[in-house]
Parts: structure tokens; sequence; C-alpha cells
């Protein structure tokens, strides 16, 4: 559309009915011809001038047609596994998003005009709104004739992608595409779904079973422990201080609060002490010594450390003496004994800080400390009551040895390049759901610290959705920082609000939405997530005409005059007017790649039925 051009094509065809004047001009004049006898050359002239005209109206009555066509847009289309995995052999360097086609000026020009028109006067009955259909089809009918395959390099997942969209506008779906497209790549793919849902986890089932590597899958959900996989969340770590920070984090607090800077304290005493005599630290023997057995751990890893610096013989003869010094009459007393007996001997040659910590807490007075982890406790108690510590704390040892052969964490889900599908059954234990959600990301962020530190990055696909029920530092940690350890990352939310609620600072939310820099809306309703997108988008000027009539009097009302007018207008408007973002049929979306790519898309369903 040139700047002095302007092109209304939701009116009437006029050019059909020109052409169609011109057509019966045409055969009037024929039957004259035949019915008279008329001369041969005036009826050829005559018919080649109507003709040139009837030609020259035609490809403007098929531009109109056409155009009010495809505002009926298509039903929903399906793809196979098939399907996807020649799209990934034959663009190995691409992602599929779909079908999808570039939103430019003239496409946000058609929407500016179609807003204030009724469809059903640009369709007829055609345009009435289908009672089975959500949103306005025609909204992906205004570029129908330029849809391709939407294929955007691989390489730019790793900048991230944001998923916005209200319930059942299609995230899930989305996530089926995008999951199914990383399995066949061979890629590591993890997936916390706080809400369980069966079909996407089939999904990765059956994509892995359809590569002949069902093994690959692996499944974990605490409403289905039979099923479930165990999994460590406490295995990965680099220093003692991020698995107590892990645990301490989930305690609700305000920022300095002294209660979590003491639960974080006493964990991490408690770790190191644990790593002096090579026990890997669990949930279910963290709760179990901060409950009551730091005696008991004391008794261990003094006896231990003294028998490494001492020789076993003389230590434990040392011991037995301090013992009956002391009187002892019950594991505390034993403990204590034992301290002394550190402070006395062992200190003046092998001092042990880590060690020294365990101590102090021995000495401090119970009632206190119990007050002090009164807000960590209840969240060890959650996580591993009944089935529950099983599946999280499974019996394992520094050097490896797991007492369940069916058991994983994060590091080896990366190294095998598994799919491991996380349900966190929030709908029914939201604050446990809650819970694991967070420590599985605490786990993923120091995994990913420690690819970053010694290792050569692989792609590891991250999808979380419904992120702001387990969003954590650690998250924005992993968008800050974790393309550099392979990271991909793809969360899904229905608002921007729900991360301000989590987060409770609007701008720890900011900070999570601006480090995703691909961003693909479905439907929303929010009218403030409808104007975070709109606003990624720059503003563009839209025409209309303005048509104006008046009419004048001159003295005494003998002369009277009238005009009418239409005039050229622009005014500036949104690229794609955000209450159009409401209006989004299912599995349709509006996407804002990085380097401003704005597509519109649809997504296919995929069918495992079809061969």
């Amino acid at each position: 559309m040139g700047d002095w051009n302007y092109t209304n094509l939701w009116r009437t065809n006029y050019e059909a009915r020109e052409v169609g004047a011109w057509g019966a001009s045409m055969l009037a004049s024929t039957g004259v011809q035949v019915l008279t006898g008329m001369p041969m050359m005036p009826y050829l002239i005559t018919m080649g001038v109507q003709a040139g005209f009837a030609l020259s109206a035609l490809p403007r009555a098929v531009r109109v047609y056409r155009a009010k066509k495809s505002l009926l847009g298509s039903p929903l289309s399906f793809t196979s596994i098939g399907d996807i995995a020649k799209i990934v052999e034959k663009h190995p360097d691409s992602f599929y998003y779909g079908q999808a086609f570039q939103w430019r000026q003239q496409h946000g020009q058609h929407a500016f005009e179609l807003q204030s028109r009724d469809m059903s006067a640009v369709l007829g009955k055609k345009g009435l709104r289908d009672p089975n259909v959500k949103g306005s089809r025609w909204i992906h009918g205004l570029g129908m004739v330029e849809e391709e395959e939407c294929l955007r390099p691989a390489g730019m997942r790793d900048i991230h992608t944001l998923v916005t969209g209200t319930t059942g506008a299609g995230k899930t779906r989305l996530f089926d595409l995008a999951i199914t497209q990383c399995i066949l790549r061979g890629e590591a793919v993890i997936i916390i779904d706080p809400k369980g849902d069966k079909g996407l986890a089939e999904t990765c089932r059956r994509t892995c079973a359809l590569m002949n590597k069902p093994n690959r899958f692996r499944y974990f959900h605490p409403a289905f422990p039979d099923e479930s996989i165990r999994l460590s969340l406490t295995r990965n770590y680099g220093r003692a201080t991020e698995l107590a920070s892990r645990v301490a984090v989930l305690m609700a607090s305000e920022s300095g609060d002294p209660f979590q800077a003491f639960a974080m304290m006493a964990l991490n005493n408690v770790i190191q002490a644990m790593l002096i005599i090579g026990e890997l630290p669990s949930l279910l023997s963290l709760r179990r010594t901060l409950e009551g057995d730091i005696p008991g751990l004391t008794i261990r890893v003094l006896t231990a450390y003294g028998r490494m610096v001492r020789g076993e013989k003389v230590f434990d003869a040392a011991v037995e003496q301090a013992c009956a010094t002391a009187k002892v009459k019950n594991p505390e007393d034993k403990a204590k004994a034992l301290r002394k007996l550190y402070y006395a001997d062992l200190i003046h040659d092998a001092p042990n800080s880590d060690l020294e910590g365990l101590l102090t807490m021995l000495e401090h007075e119970r009632a206190h400390f119990s007050k002090m982890i009164a807000g960590l406790l209840p969240i060890l108690v959650m996580l591993t009551a009944g089935r529950m510590s099983d599946l999280l704390s499974p019996a394992h040892t520094v050097d490896g040895t797991d007492a369940y052969q069916d058991f994983s964490d994060m590091n080896t889900v990366i190294n095998g390049k598994q799919v491991l599908y996380m349900g966190l059954d929030s709908l029914s234990d939201p604050m446990v759901g809650s819970a694991l959600g967070s420590l599985a990301l605490a786990d993923l962020a120091s995994t990913a610290g420690e690819i970053y530190n010694h290792r050569l990055p692989v792609p590891v696909n991250i999808f979380v959705d419904e992120a702001a029920e387990v969003i954590n530092d650690q998250l924005i940690q992993l968008l800050n920082k974790g393309r550099g350890a392979g990271i991909n990352l793809f969360i899904a939310t229905q608002t921007i609000a729900d991360f301000k609620a989590r987060m409770g600072d609007e701008s720890k939310a900011m900070q999570v939405l601006a480090n995703a820099n691909n961003i693909i809306s479905l439907r929303v309703l929010d009218t403030d997530t409808q104007e975070f997108i709109a606003k990624k988008l720059p503003m563009t000027r839209y025409k209309y005409v303005m048509r104006t009539q008046g009419n004048s009097a001159g003295e005494g009302g003998v002369i009277t005059g009238g005009n009418q007018g239409e005039r050229l207008m622009e005014e500036e408007g949104e690229l794609f007017p955000s209450a159009l973002l409401g209006n989004l049929p299912d599995l349709e979306y509006l996407a804002i790649f990085a380097g401003g790519d704005v597509r519109k898309g649809r997504l296919p369903i995929l069918n495992f039925q079809s061969k």
C-alpha cells in the first residue's frame, strides 16, 4: 500500500459486479449480432472493448474475493510424529513452530479496519460466530495465503522462550510439539509440570518408544509412587553451602530473615559433618538429624575423625577413658564427652572447622534450637512423609552405591540424554508440589554451574508449565546464565501477574520476563499481559478515510450551500492490536522471536494414531 493509495478490501465487491455487467453486455452484443445480422467488424470491436474492461476489473475482483474468503480461517490441523521426524531430519539446524506467516504493517492495517466492522456484514451468514470455535479465525486469515512452515534457528532456544496463554488455549500442545522435536534430536529433556498432565507424559513415553529407546523416558509423580522412579534432588552440588541454601530457601520468609539464616547454618553444619564420614545427605537424613539425632551424628563423625587422626586403637582407648570420667549414661552424654576430647586433644594437631560447626550446635540450648528451626522442619516433614521418603531420599552413599536400581538425578538425566517428566501433583498438594518444583530448579541450577565450570555444554531442554508455582531465584539464575551451560528454557504461564504474586516483588518478576528473548502468546484474557506483549512491538501508523459533509446559509437565508468531502487520514496504533490477543482461537499464537521477527501462527495437534 503506497503513501497515497488506499483500498478497503472489506467493502462490497464492486469489481465483481463490474465484471458481471461487462459479461452481460458481451452476451447482449452477441445476441444482437445473431438476431440482426450486424456486420462482423463492429461486433468484434465492441466485444474487444467490453472484454478489455471486464479483464481489467477481474484481478481486483478476485483480490477482494480471496481476501474475504481467507477470513474464514482454517480448521484444526493434525500431524504425526513421522512428519515431525521428517522436518527434524530435513532441517537439523532449525526448530519447527507450526505454520505461520510474518505479521507486517499491512496485516495490522487490515485488522484495524475489520475491528470496526461486523463480520456478518463482510461475509454474510458465513461471518456469524461459530459457538464451537473459541476466538476469531479471521485474524489468522489475514495472512493465510502467505502461510508456510515456521522454522527458526535451533540455536536460538538458548535465549529462552516465554509462553503465555489462558486455560485451554494450547500451551500443552505447544510443549508437545517442542518436546517431541527435542527428543527426536537426541537431546536431554526435563519437564516440570505442576498439574501432572497425563497427555504430556504420554507424548514423552510414546516418542521414546517409537525411537526404540523406551528406557530414555523417566517418570516421576508423587501420586503414583509404584510407577515413579526414585529421584534425588540433593545429590548434585559443588559446595555444602549450595545444598543448605537449596533447602533453606523453601522457608517462607522475608529477605534477611534471621530464622532462615539460622536454618541454613544448621543445615550446613549437618551436611559438612555427613560428608566427613562419607554419608551423602538426603532430605530424610537431614530431617532425622535436626529432629534429635545431632548427638548420634556427632558420635559417628568424631569417632571416624579421631580414628583417622590418632589411629583406631589409640583413639578408642581415649574415648573409653573419657566416657568413664564423664560417667556417660546416654548418647548425648557420650557426644559431649567426645566433644570435650576433640577440644582437649585433636584440635591441636588436626583442627577441622567443618566439624566444629556441629559441635557448636551440640551445645546449643535444645528448646531455643527447636524454635529457630521451627520453619524448616515442617518442610522437611512434608518432603519425607510416607512414600515421599522413598521417592526423594533413596539410600545412597558418596561412592554412588544406590539402594534402588530405578534411581536417577539431574546429572544422570543430562549425561544420559534422558527424558525426565516430573509431575508435581500441585492440585492435590500445592505446598509439596511447589517445594518439589523449587528443589528441582535449584538442583538444575547447581548442575548447570558444574557443566559451565568443568564440561563442554550440550543442549538441555527444560520445560516448566505453570512456572509461577515453582519459580525461585535459581530459575532466574538459569534464565540469566544458563546459556553457557547449554540450558534451553521454555516457561509457560497464564498471566504475568502470576509471577508478581509469587515473587512478591514486581522487579523480580520483570527479571524473569526480561530474560526470555522469545515470546509466544496464545489466547490471553488478562489486559496487563496483553499490554505487556503489545509493548514488545513497535508502533505503526494506520490509514483511514474521513468523510465530511456540511452546509451553509448566507444572509437572510436566501443563499445556501453545501459540501461533501473525503480525507485520507493516519493515526498511530499497535502493530498487533493487544485486544486481539484475547480473541485468538485455540492453538493459534502470536510469536515475537529475538530480533523483532513477528509471526502469526497456528499449531498442529500431534496425532500418534496416524501412520
